[in-house]
């Protein structure tokens, strides 16, 4: 059997899997890049307030309690005092 016929499967595989994507929950880091917004529903990768890193955190502001989806200080983003 043909060498490259015996990778088929193991990369039809891995393309099935890369296109269901993963759907982080929330306060996980996300990329905002994305056409689809790759979220849980009911969040979006959005990147909070003086921070460079993206989040998946609820759509309304303040209405989460998770550490990630709040404010970065400024001393955080690289501001200087």
């Amino acid at each position: 059997m043909d060498r490259s016929l015996a990778l088929l499967p193991s990369a039809l595989l891995a393309a099935m899997l890369l296109a269901a994507g993963c759907h982080p929950d929330e306060g996980v880091r996300c990329n905002p890049s994305l056409f689809t917004d790759e979220c849980e529903s009911g969040t979006a990768c959005t990147v909070p307030p003086n921070c460079v890193v993206a989040y998946c955190c609820p759509s309304s502001s303040g209405a989460s309690t998770n550490p990630n989806c709040r404010a970065c200080l400024a001393s955080d983003a690289g501001a200087s005092d």
